[in-house]
């Protein structure tokens, strides 16, 4: 697999299990990280950290910091681009991960689309989002900013 494409996976197993925190699947979702970072070795490390992110997004969302989420999600999609660069069998368990806790529905597998927008101008209304939005930058520059 290309580096791109593991990047892709990781970052949707990192958005899907931020998602699936508070959810009924966490407990399912949790174990099968769990097993999926360290790779069989018993690890009670690897279970406080996972107890602690969930923590962490729990709280986050009862807050309103969608900031503390975000910063979970990457630090899991970190963790999961390791493993998957070190073990390539790593591929088929997340992958296979990922359709198991896709909606349950229609049964279709997750996928993760990043979207950005710019608005760049004398603006004066409102900006609309349709859809899920689990974080959401928004820069506005008046006309003559210049790009950082």
């Amino acid at each position: 697999m290309v580096g791109t494409e593991l990047a892709e996976l990781a970052a949707s197993g990192a958005t899907a299990l931020v998602g699936a925190v508070a959810t009924d699947l966490w407990g399912q979702v949790r174990d099968r990280v769990g097993r999926l970072l360290t790779r069989g070795r018993e690890s009670r490390v690897e279970a406080a950290r996972i107890e602690l992110a969930y923590a962490e997004v729990l709280d986050a969302e009862e807050n309103g910091l969608p900031e503390v989420r975000e910063n979970v999600r990457q630090d899991w999609e970190q963790r999961l681009l390791t493993v998957l660069r070190e073990d390539p069998t790593a591929v088929a368990e997340l992958r296979a991960l990922l359709d198991e806790i896709a909606p349950q529905g229609g049964g279709q597998r997750v996928d993760v689309t990043v979207v950005h927008n710019e608005i760049s101008a004398d603006v004066n209304g409102i900006a609309l989002q349709i859809g899920r939005v689990d974080t959401n930058n928004v820069t506005m520059r008046q006309p003559g900013d210049q790009t950082s």
